[in-house]
């Protein structure tokens, strides 16, 4: 089981245990039609991941809470956010 972590934790952290984790179970990119497989502590590959601008990745990353992709309970700012960021994607990939 994942040791409970903060959405608070500094972004140094969360990206040191995202690049620590593995491929663990199929999951793509979040980004809408992408077939890529990563690992499911990423949002998405990383050719989508940099097509989000800046602010959406800061978002991203100071809602996510390490291990919430082990026990699949993502905060309620997570999910608002991925909502907004596919929001985003839609107004801006025509």
């Amino acid at each position: 089981m994942a040791k409970k972590r903060s959405a608070g934790e500094s972004i140094a952290a969360k990206a040191a245990y995202v690049k620590s984790q593995g491929q663990t179970r199929n999951h793509h990119c979040h980004w809408p039609n992408c077939p890529k497989q990563c690992p499911p502590a990423m949002w998405g590959c990383s050719a989508h991941w940099f097509k989000l601008p800046a602010y959406l990745r800061a978002k991203i990353w100071k809602s996510y809470r390490p291990g919430q992709e082990v026990n699949l309970t993502p905060s309620r700012e997570y999910l608002e956010v991925a909502e907004e960021v596919q929001r985003w994607i839609k107004e801006h990939t025509k």
